[in-house]
């Protein structure tokens, strides 16, 4: 599977399935930041160490969007993500 190929939905589990859903559900731009307060939210299932909780939003923002479901948009200095539209290429 390559970067620019989408994922089967089979495939999206646990804490990827979530903020996927979170992320349709709210729609917007999204961000490391955003991840992060919807990680620790009270009553969503992620457990993760205060000390690695950024890291691990970082880099499911970036697998999402190597699966094709997000894209990504902005400045250098202002980056986030977006769900891909049909024009994108996606879903």
């Amino acid at each position: 599977m390559t970067a620019r190929t989408k994922a089967p939905a089979a495939v999206l589990t646990g804490r990827l399935a979530l903020l996927l859903a979170e992320i349709r559900r709210v729609r917007g731009p999204w961000n490391g930041s955003r991840v992060v307060r919807f990680y620790r939210r009270p009553g969503t299932p992620v457990d993760l160490p205060d000390t690695k909780v950024r890291a691990v939003a970082r880099g499911d923002l970036r697998d999402l969007a190597a699966w094709g479901y997000i894209a990504l948009r902005g400045e250098q200095n202002n980056r986030f993500y977006t769900l891909t539209t049909r024009k994108d290429g996606g879903s």
